[in-house]
């Protein structure tokens, strides 16, 4: 079922019947991942679904933050933060091993087969480590069940009054208010954290299209493509930055000074790339002030969320 908002469907009824399922689908995931994260050495992709849509939620609370009123919305925007974060620690432990191994070819040529091979035991014993820690010890997929399952029974406190755009402009607006600062600050910058930033408010505002896409034009409905574009590149980079990170500190555990500066050279060489690109694609999207992109974003929304 797509996330997304019927055409004439109220406001209320739309936006709690997408955040709805998207927690419904989290436990589903959930449930579905214990018996099978323990017998893997790799996670269970159903971790990362859940996670997905817990993010989704968070879009969605983003998109109607000022008809919930900013203390709900910072209530229910740091519950599914923090439900998600252990479920982000599995992720971001096989995603370093992926990253490695998306770059195979390029570090076994400049590090040579068994240096590589070195680096990636040396990750995946870090994942096995990570997953053994969070879901047998912490046992934190149970915690995090809880909390969703508490929120599911909790949806009635999302009381939204008003219909239509009017409804919805200021949520979208500080989204891409956001990504615009973000882009300057990038743009200034290329840390690791204004391209991660960069990022984060790209896939809310991808998010926040989606549940809009019925009353887009075509114009506007290729937003949704181009958001979720910039935002695979800027994660790519993201995930050889923090793999970068990670190799550096701890240089032994990982072939040595040596071995890592001809392998952080590929990494970085792999990385310039992607930020070139992600950036002339985020100059194309947020080129637009925010007053005039609201305009266009609503020119369609009277089919939208009416009575």
């Amino acid at each position: 079922m797509a996330f997304q908002l019927k055409a004439n469907e109220p406001l209320s009824e739309g936006v709690t019947r997408n955040v709805r399922r998207q927690i419904e689908k989290a436990l589903e995931y959930l449930r579905a991942s214990p018996r099978q994260s323990q017998r893997q050495a790799l996670p269970n992709e159903a971790i990362f679904e859940a996670r997905k849509c817990f993010k989704k939620v968070r879009a969605a609370l983003r998109l109607v933050r000022e008809e919930l009123g900013t203390e709900l919305y910072r209530e229910k925007n740091y519950c599914f933060r923090d439900a998600g974060r252990p479920l982000t620690q599995i992720r971001d432990a096989q995603i370093l091993v992926e990253a490695a191994g998306k770059l195979r070819q390029e570090l076994a040529q400049a590090i040579g087969p068994g240096a590589f091979a070195k680096i990636r035991q040396a990750l995946a014993a870090n994942q096995k480590e990570t997953n053994r820690r969070v879901l047998e010890e912490e046992k934190a997929l149970a915690a995090v069940e809880r909390a969703a399952a508490r929120e599911l029974e909790k949806l009635g406190e999302w009381k939204l009054h008003s219909e239509g755009w009017s409804a919805l402009e200021a949520g979208v607006g500080r989204v891409y208010r956001h990504c615009h600062h973000a882009l300057v600050l990038t743009e200034e910058n290329r840390s690791v954290e204004n391209l991660h930033e960069l990022r984060k408010q790209t896939k809310y505002l991808w998010h926040q299209l989606q549940l809009l896409e019925l009353s887009l034009g075509d114009a506007e409905k290729q937003l949704i493509g181009e958001t979720h574009r910039l935002a695979t590149l800027l994660g790519e980079d993201h995930d050889l930055a923090v793999l970068r990170q990670t190799l550096a500190a701890d240089p032994l555990a990982y072939g040595g000074h040596r071995v890592l500066k001809s392998a952080f050279g590929v990494m970085d060489r792999r990385r310039e790339d992607l930020e070139q690109q992600a950036l002339a694609l985020a100059r194309k999207i947020y080129q637009e002030p925010a007053k005039e992109f609201l305009a266009r974003i609503g020119a369609g929304m009277s089919c939208v969320a009416v009575p």
